[in-house]
């Protein structure tokens, strides 16, 4: 998403232009979209005069203003996420039925593991060839 310091507004995506009032970002912009400076009255690749209006400039007090919020929003909502996090594995782990079902869940994936393990070598690669489609082979995805 963009800024624009003109009209005020948000672009989604990564635009070129400001789709409210259709001033550039950071750079002018010919017809063919070669990026060009701000002092630029020419474009350095085709030649064109036509060239877009940039935003204006934002002075380097607001750029840093501006970084330091979004790095003081985003270590909030990191310590945030992470507290909920901490808090909600707690509650989880400390519940019995929760405890009971993830030692039930662990005891029956290493059953499954030793049961593989005890398969032949030719039962688990014919498994294996089942599992993966001829389509996979052509891509390249399956083995050979």
């Amino acid at each position: 998403m963009n800024y624009c310091y003109q009209c005020g507004r948000i672009t989604a995506g990564e635009p070129l232009f400001c789709n409210f009032c259709g001033r550039s970002y950071d750079v002018k912009l010919c017809p063919r979209l070669h990026a060009n400076p701000r002092i630029a009255d020419v474009c350095s690749q085709c030649g064109s005069r036509e060239l877009s209006t940039p935003q204006p400039k934002v002075s380097l007090a607001w750029q840093a203003f501006a970084f330091f919020v979004k790095v003081a929003l985003g270590g909030f909502l990191a310590y945030v996420s992470v507290a909920v996090l901490v808090e909600l594995l707690t509650e989880l782990l400390t519940e019995p039925r929760v405890q009971n079902a993830l030692i039930a869940l662990g005891l029956l994936l290493v059953g499954l593991w030793f049961l593989w393990s005890m398969l032949p070598d030719w039962f688990r690669k014919a498994i294996h060839h089942a599992v993966h489609s001829p389509k996979d082979k052509e891509r390249g995805h399956g083995r050979r």
